[in-house]
Formats: structure tokens, sequence, C-alpha cells
């Protein structure tokens, strides 16, 4: 028997598929795993998967040298052209102390699967898993992934009309049925996204969020109008975070979700939400003075500093004002003296329009560009420009900019 690749394998069956479950190596990967393979309608559809490949092999094969807890879910593998054998185990005598009613479904299970080298595979789940692990392999000059075991599951393709449209049905149902991980829940569970990580910190201990209590757990961006009873959602906080992201510098050689650099960029967040808790007039009624209750913030989405929008607001023209030298006293003294409440506010009609929030990424940098030229920070924008955006979101032809504050 001329045997080319030998994998132990777990077999099973679910609806009118039979399975093999089995690890494969990195190298075996690469060697005989194809990340496309025709099963789809129309080339096109293959055109653009390969771009899409293009796209996201290389940050896969990145995380797969560099990060010491890699973890892949398995690749669903369909096995054409040819017919591995198949070698059950011989459990005779293994399992005397283990009633048989236990055992014949672990018996007719487990074995061997032997390749000759005529058999052909392509990943239908798991493109850009093998794309990634193709590129990582060439890469990988120190033998990262000698030891590596990647789960795959086989299953049996017919290269025809009918076992296309079979396995085109598969691979539909494997993307249709696996739901994303809603955007709030991958913030309680990324251990590679520093924003993540920082707000899963501020969540649990920043004083001011009452270890979390104050924060909603919405798995999505909007708060409720009439939630009374928390300053923001998680999402809220990861977007603010976002932003705050652009004054943080990681430590040279290190990856962003070391230790070092989550306790740099924690710092920089805490600091803002200090600053914001204590300077900005809102904030500072409701958490310091307890003179701003929620009921009261919330009615008729009249505060805009209680809305994630509002939040995510601040903390840009905190990043702006904070690289600049005396910034933020200066923006300090400057703050309140814009109104934040609506509609008697510059930002009614562009964040804000009859007690609904306008939270169009284009409104929200509209209004951080309106704030700073407020402000007095007029650098790097056309005024021009600003005016056109301006009226095109008021849908006012003849609006013209709010006042600039008068310099003292």
């Amino acid at each position: 028997m001329d045997i080319k690749l030998v994998l132990p394998c777990l077999r099973g069956v679910l609806g009118d598929w039979v399975f093999y479950s089995t690890i494969m190596s990195a190298s075996d990967i690469s060697k005989w795993i194809h990340p496309v393979k025709n099963i789809r309608e129309a080339d096109s559809l293959d055109a653009l998967l390969q771009r899409d490949l293009k796209d996201r092999k290389k940050a896969i094969s990145k995380y797969l040298l560099t990060d010491k807890s890699r973890f892949f879910n398995s690749i669903v593998v369909g096995v054409f052209g040819g017919v591995p054998d198949w070698f059950e185990f011989d459990y005779s005598g293994t399992f005397n102390t283990i009633p048989e009613s236990y055992t014949q479904s672990i018996k007719d299970s487990m074995g061997l699967m032997v390749f000759n080298g005529s058999e052909q595979m392509f990943a239908i789940d798991g493109q850009h898993r093998v794309a990634g692990i193709d590129i990582a392999v060439k890469a990988d000059k120190g033998g990262i992934l000698n030891e590596d075991s990647f789960s795959v599951i086989l299953v049996a393709h017919l290269d025809d009309e009918l076992g296309m449209k079979r396995t085109r049905k598969l691979f539909s149902d494997i993307n249709k049925n696996a739901k994303p991980v809603a955007g709030g829940d991958k913030i309680k569970i990324d251990e590679q996204d520093l924003c993540a990580i920082v707000t899963r910190r501020l969540y649990a201990n920043y004083s001011h969020f009452q270890n979390g209590r104050v924060i909603s757990l919405t798995e999505n961006a909007k708060l409720e109008k009439d939630d009374i009873d928390h300053f923001t959602n998680l999402l809220g906080l990861h977007n603010t975070n976002k932003v705050l992201k652009k004054i943080f510098k990681k430590e040279r050689n290190s990856q962003e979700w070391d230790e070092e650099n989550v306790q740099l960029f924690l710092k920089i967040a805490e600091d803002f939400y200090d600053f914001a808790i204590n300077h900005v007039e809102h904030y500072k009624r409701h958490f310091i003075d307890k003179t701003l209750g929620l009921p009261e913030a919330r009615r008729n989405n009249a505060y805009l500093l209680f809305r994630p929008v509002g939040l995510k607001l601040i903390a840009g023209v905190y990043v702006h004002f904070f690289n600049k030298p005396s910034g933020l006293e200066i923006l300090k003294e400057k703050i309140n003296r814009v109104s934040f409440v609506l509609p008697d506010s510059p930002f009614d009609k562009v964040l804000w329009n009859n007690g609904k929030m306008e939270a169009k990424e284009k409104n929200q940098k509209l209004a951080l560009d309106l704030l700073l030229y407020i402000l007095g920070e007029t650098e790097g924008y056309s005024l021009d420009d600003l005016l056109i955006r301006y009226r095109d979101i008021v849908k006012n032809a003849e609006a013209t900019l709010p006042l600039k504050l008068v310099v003292d």
C-alpha cells in the first residue's frame, strides 16, 4: 500500500453527512488542503473570496507565529478524487469492565484514515485559516508551529453537479447557522483587543462605575433612552476607548495585550474619566455633587453627554487638547461654556433631532469638528467644507455655523 498520510479519526454521523474528526499538523494542512475549490455557481464569487483571503490571511499568519495562546476552531474539509482507506481500531478485551452498551459506539467510531495521494482536499469552511496557515508554515524558520495540531473535520465531496450542489448547501448551512459573536460579547471575552481588555477593567474596577453597576451590558451600541439605571453601556465604553487609543503608544518589542501595555492604556482611560467627572459640569453634577440624576438626564434625550455619542464626543475633544501645550487646562476653561442641553445646543439636528439621536458616523465626525470650531480650534480643515457639511446634515442651505466662543 502506498501511504502518503495517516490521520487518527473519530467517525460520526449528523443528518445525512458522515464526517471524520481529526487533527493535522500545520505542514500537512499547507501541503494537502487547498483554500478554495470551485463549488460555487459563479467563478466571480471565487474571485471575490480570493480578494477577501488576500486581506485576512497575513493577519492570521501573524497571529499563529506571534501568539502563544493561539487557537482555532475546526476547519471543515471536503475530500474528493479518491477514497481513503478506513481502519477501525480493534478494542477486543479493552473494555471488559465497561458494559457493551456504552462501548459499542466507541468501537465503531475510532480508527485511522489512510491517504495514498490520489485524494484531493479543499476547505469548505476555514479558507482564511488554511491560507494563513500556509503563509505561516513558509515563514516559520524557527519551527514555532512544529508541535501544533489543528482540528479538522473531513467530509466526502462528490465532484459532479449534484455533489457540488450538496457541498454548497453544507457551506451555506455552516455559515448561515454560525451566528457571529455579538459586539458586547466580543468585548467580554476578547484577550487581544486592548480596548476590550481596558473596557473590562474599567467596568470592574473604576470607582465611579461602582463595580460595573452603572454600566449596561446590552449587546449592541444602543442605550435605551428610558434607561435610568446606567450611565452608559459596555460598547459605549469600548467606543470611547477606541478614541482614547489615539494617545496611546505601546512599549517597544511587545504585544498590545501585554500587561505592561494594558496598564499604560488603563491609566490613559482612567485619567480621561477623572478629567471628565471632575471638570465637565454635567458629569460633575451627576457623579460628584449628585444634583443631576439619570431620570432628568434621560428625559427626551435632552442631555447629550449622557448618551454614548456624547461621551465619545468629549473623548474626541479631550484627545485633541491632550496633545497641545497646556491643552487640558485650556479645555477646562472652555468646555462648560458650550451648551450640551438640547435643543438649545449647537448639536441640534446634528446629533439630536426632536428627541431622537442621530448617531451616524458622518454626524459624529461633524459634531467633533463643530465642537473644536466653537472652541477656537480651526486648524486641519476647511471652514468652507465645515459649512457645507453642516448645511447638508441639518438640511438647511441657508444655515450658518454656530458662534465661536468669545476669547476673553
